[in-house]
């Protein structure tokens, strides 16, 4: 495993280190939208403690949580990847959850009015979540498999405006997690919080770290291989 150093940037670290990607998300560190400041940078900008960060890190595995070390994975595999991984759970899991928030809100409203702002943005971050993979698979991936199979730099520049598009709508996915953590105290339930409660905070910190994971490797690994290595050769 190559040493994790404070001068490397965050898309570096989470594309050697995946699980590193779970202690930035805690600390409501960016890497998805901001994958190219150091960690030195953002140790100054959020005050956090660099060295411990730093030998955490090291300490972690290279692999996912699925044993996949992503940083050997061309742009095809990623394509699939984030397709099954990703997408076909998010198309399942986001109304499901949905149904679980409203009953569990319902039963926590009146000692935590705030989760009434929480139903309400998770509603509108699943709205906003669907219509991306709609888009992705509607076009943006179809053009994007024709050009893998076939590269040329006629696709590219009809491929280039959609994943411009697809990576500004990245984050203000993002900002809504900030959002739902504030809301939530960090996912934290209260000592008296229903069953129905705890489960719907637990399913919210999931979506959180599958949707940073998404977004990680369709921005920062796929789209920037596309529009940045690959251009360079035309």
């Amino acid at each position: 495993m190559k040493t994790i150093t404070s001068d490397m940037t965050l898309k570096e670290i989470v594309k050697e280190v995946p699980r590193s990607g779970d202690i930035f998300r805690e600390l409501r560190v960016d890497f998805v939208n901001n994958g190219d400041k150091t960690l030195a940078d953002t140790a100054v900008e959020k005050g956090f403690d660099e060295e411990n960060l730093l030998y955490e890190i090291n300490e972690m595995e290279t692999v996912n949580e699925d044993g996949i070390d992503i940083k050997y994975m061309d742009e095809q595999s990623i394509l699939k990847y984030i397709q099954r991984k990703y997408h076909e759970d998010l198309k399942d899991e986001l109304p499901v959850l949905e149904e679980y928030m409203e009953k569990a809100v319902k039963q926590h409203k009146k000692e935590r009015p705030e989760l009434e702002e929480a139903e309400t943005l998770f509603k509108r971050m699943k709205d906003d979540i669907l219509e991306h993979i709609e888009n992705e698979e509607r076009t943006a991936f179809k053009m994007l498999e024709n050009y893998l199979e076939n590269p040329n730099p006629h696709l590219l520049e009809a491929l280039k405006p959609y994943l411009t598009t697809l990576k500004g709508e990245h984050e203000s996915l993002a900002q809504y997690f900030y959002e739902m953590r504030a809301l939530t105290n960090d996912y934290t339930p209260e000592a008296g919080a229903t069953g129905e409660m705890r489960l719907v905070l637990q399913r919210l910190e999931k979506l959180e770290k599958d949707t940073f994971n998404h977004l990680f490797l369709e921005g920062d690994l796929l789209f920037d291989a596309v529009y940045e290595q690959r251009s360079s050769t035309f």
